[in-house]
């Protein structure tokens, strides 16, 4: 671990800024694998669907893929 000093006020904020920005953009697990941001944004209940969505169609494709339906190329 190393320190960090920090003259100026303004160095600082950034600092602080881009640790916020980086935090809220982050997927959660308390918050179903979401970002704060999009939390925020409502975009929680269309993130969970989609992904919903994509997990029907692939495990739909493992089936098939499994069963040996599928040609093998």
């Amino acid at each position: 671990m190393r320190l960090l000093v920090y003259r100026l006020p303004g160095e600082l904020k950034k600092a602080l800024d881009e640790v916020i920005i980086k935090y809220a953009m982050t997927p959660h697990k308390a918050l179903s694998n979401v970002s704060p941001r999009d939390i925020y944004a409502r975009r929680r209940e269309k993130i969970l669907k989609k992904r919903a969505e994509k997990k029907v169609l692939t495990l739909a494709r493992r089936r098939i893929y499994n069963m040996g339906l599928e040609v093998k190329k």
